[in-house]
């Protein structure tokens, strides 16, 4: 896909306009993006007509996410005859300057603009469910129309049977992109192939991991992708009825995606005899709640039917009984948005990446110590060095990669050793870990393997739904076991409990949750046991993350016994201080409350 080098027909300017678009995602619009927009919006205002534009015209669009939103606000400027410059992190005060220097004056404001290594990495990528992110506005469907929308589904609609399709998907290789890597095809001849007069199609847009956010923007820039996908999807089933699932507080994709479905009813992409064909739907949204656990497809489901949001055991799949009792296909945001593709470009193109057991491409969320931080979608033979070091830049400050964080609060850790691994999901399953909803953070020595695994037990021991005796109890004992290592107060024979308890609620929870939540202990013990054994044995956190393993010192030609530090401490630690006596700290007493250093106007505490 070359969307993202070249602007589609939607954003081309004509012969005597200008175009500049405002990235308008939710990372955009975090960083001042409407601001940016509003100053745009006011400066073309005021030249429009004038001297400096004559006879030519600027248009303002918006459009959503490319991927680099650490980048953000992005501003790109399209000027007829000339290629199409990159303005990264605008700020309302640079618009004048872009305006002047660029539009009026033919010379980009080089203060601003992106350099031409940045574009680089995105030459690499194969980006196809973030094809036209940050070139279309996602609230125009006829931008999304001149780049080829709706196309796919008329070809579904006119050339192909629905059997037809489900063959082309199976043929493709495609798999759920949501983590369990399920293949998408078998799982929509499953539906299709149970007698019913109802069929659910249903799109999983619910992310809860706290490092994801990759349907959020694939939904945010494109969302007449997403539903022409479903769509594509629905008439494969012969579904009867469309569930778009996301989350309440996911407002700029709420907003867009009724927009979408608006639009396209309108247009009659929607409803009855859908482009003329023998084949009707409509397709609703249904907001759910913010809860990790509401990703868990069975509990997904029980919240569409009204009801708490407890995971089933299966079988019977929900393929097979799902939606009150009916046939249901289930999907995540990137996997519809896929779709199109396929079905357009046929099956072989899409096996054309990627390896045998994992075909295509898959997106990433990506952070840490890095240059680069942001959504990117690769080839899965793509490797973790390959990502770091080609496409994010590698680790700043030319330090040495520690450790790679994959998966977020389910997944577990990589080290540097493995950093060849491919990022499909059979070599992250032999490696230990699993693709998860698809994020990695890659980090350098500043990074502690226990202080991360906390927040990750600590994370899933708050979302879990309580059902299930494992999870629920099981990782709030884990979640003790790593406070005593943090605070100094572990034992080696610890390390034992953390593993027989991790192993026993890996294979004995109910759901997903359960089995991923301690994979970050399970990888942390298998990869990290030195730095486990350092911070028990030694007292040591290498990384100052654990502070419960401080030691604090006063420096006594610094004290100038002001008396700041004795008064906040809660155990009388701190003897001297006044009376020209410097400080002292016993720490047979000290519980790294932290108190003392933080009142210290003299940093004579170390």
């Amino acid at each position: 896909m070359d969307a993202v080098q070249e602007a589609p027909a939607a954003t081309q300017t004509g012969k005597d306009t200008i175009k500049i678009t405002v990235c308008l995602s939710l990372s955009g619009l975090a960083e001042g993006g409407m601001d940016v927009y509003k100053e745009f919006e006011k400066q073309i205002a005021g030249l429009q007509g004038g001297v400096e534009l004559g006879e030519r015209q600027c248009n303002l669009g918006q459009v959503g996410c490319r991927g680099y939103c650490s980048r953000d606000v992005l501003v790109d400027v399209y000027v007829p005859g000339q290629p199409r410059v990159t303005y990264e992190k605008v700020k309302p005060d640079m618009v004048d300057k872009i305006l002047k220097d660029h539009v009026i004056g033919g010379k980009a404001f080089a203060k601003a603009a992106a350099k031409e290594d940045y574009y680089e990495t995105l030459k690499k990528q194969q980006r196809v469910a973030l094809a036209y992110g940050g070139s279309i506005d996602p609230e125009n469907i006829d931008e999304y129309i001149q780049v080829g929308g709706y196309e796919a589904l008329r070809k579904a609609l006119t050339t192909m049977k629905p059997r037809e399709v489900i063959e082309e998907v199976k043929k493709s290789g495609l798999r759920g992109k949501g983590g369990g890597g399920f293949k998408t095809g078998v799982k929509w001849e499953k539906a299709a192939n149970v007698e019913s007069e109802k069929r659910f199609i249903v799109v999983n847009g619910d992310e809860g991991n706290p490092a994801s956010y990759m349907d959020r923007s694939v939904m945010e820039g494109c969302p007449h992708q997403v539903l022409e996908g479903l769509l594509i999807a629905a008439y494969a089933i012969q579904a009867t009825e469309g569930i778009i699932y996301t989350r309440s507080d996911y407002s700029i994709a709420v907003k867009r995606l009724n927009k979408a479905l608006e639009q396209a009813r309108e247009r009659g992409f929607l409803g009855k005899n859908i482009m003329g064909a023998n084949f009707s739907i409509d397709v609703s949204l249904h907001l759910g709640m913010e809860s990790f656990i509401n990703g868990e497809s069975t509990a997904l489901l029980s919240t569409i039917e009204g009801k708490r949001p407890f995971p089933k055991a299966q079988p019977p799949h929900s393929a097979e009984k799902g939606l009150w009792g009916y046939p249901t296909s289930l999907n995540n945001v990137e996997t519809y948005a896929t779709v199109p593709f396929i079905v357009k470009n046929g099956a072989g193109w899409y096996t054309s990446m990627g390896p045998e057991n994992a075909p295509g491409c898959k997106i990433w969320a990506i952070s840490g110590n890095i240059k680069y931080n942001g959504l990117m979608e690769f080839d899965m033979n793509a490797t973790f060095k390959t990502v770091i070091d080609d496409y994010c830049g590698g680790i700043q400050k030319k330090k040495d990669l520690k450790v790679i964080h994959v998966g977020g609060v389910t997944g577990g850790f990589l080290p540097p050793e493995l950093a060849d691994t491919k990022t499909d999901y059979d070599s992250l399953l032999k490696a230990g870990v699993i693709m998860g909803q698809a994020s990695f953070a890659a980090y350098d020595n500043s990074a502690c393997v226990i202080d991360l695994t906390r927040f990750s037990i600590t994370f899933n021991e708050g979302e879990t739904c309580g059902k299930c005796t494992p999870c629920r109890m099981g990782l709030t004992l884990i979640k003790n076991i790593l406070d005593r290592i943090a605070e100094g107060r572990g034992k080696i024979e610890d390390l034992g409990k953390l593993q027989k308890m991790a192993e026993e609620i890996n294979v004995a929870s109910l759901c997903g949750l359960g089995e991923t939540a301690v994979k970050a202990v399970l990888t942390g013990l298998k990869y990290f046991r030195k730095e486990y054994e350092r911070h028990i044995v030694d007292q040591v956190c290498d990384a100052a993350k654990c502070t419960g393993l401080y030691k604090y010192t006063v420096k006594q030609d610094d004290c100038v016994a002001c008396g700041a530090c004795i008064k906040p401490c809660p155990t009388g630690a701190i003897t001297g201080g006044t009376r020209k006596v410097p400080a002292h700290i016993d720490m047979d007493l000290c519980i790294n409350c932290n108190a003392c250093y933080q009142a210290c106007n003299f940093l004579a505490i170390a």
